[in-house]
C-alpha cells in the first residue's frame, strides 16, 4: 500500500485540526452593507454583515427580513458597485451572491416592491 502511494505520488490525508477549520470557513465569507432605501421601511442604520459567497438571494431576503425586523414587506435587493450610476436588481432568488458578482466590501440596497 505504501509502495502504491509513493507511486501515485498520494499523501497520506492529515485531519485539518484547531484553528486550521475556522479560518477556513472564514475565508469563505463575504463581507458586504445591507442598507434600507424603501420608504415604507423607515430609517434604519446600515449592517455590515459577513455571510458565505454561496447565499442565495432567497436566503439573504429572509435574513434582511430578520435584520431590519420587516414584516410583510416583499423585498428588492440590489446591487451597488462604485463607478455604476445604477444599481442592479438581484432578482434570481436561487442565484448565490457570489454567481451575482457581490465581492467584499459591497453594498446591497435593501427596497420594497411597489
Amino acid at each position: 500500500f505504501a509502495d502504491l502511494k509513493k507511486f501515485h505520488g498520494i499523501e497520506d490525508e492529515k485531519p485539518s485540526s484547531g484553528a486550521a477549520g475556522p479560518q477556513k470557513m472564514s475565508s469563505g465569507l463575504l463581507s458586504f452593507t445591507l442598507k434600507c432605501v424603501g420608504a415604507s421601511i423607515g430609517e434604519k442604520p446600515p449592517l455590515t454583515k459577513k455571510l458565505p459567497g454561496t447565499t442565495t438571494v432567497g436566503k439573504l431576503k429572509i435574513l434582511c427580513e430578520s435584520f431590519f425586523k420587516l414584516k410583510s414587506v416583499k423585498l428588492k435587493l440590489f446591487l451597488q458597485e462604485e463607478g455604476s450610476p445604477l444599481p442592479i436588481l438581484l432578482d434570481d432568488e436561487m442565484a448565490s451572491l457570489m454567481d451575482l458578482g457581490v465581492g467584499n466590501e459591497s453594498t446591497i440596497l435593501v427596497d420594497e416592491e411597489s
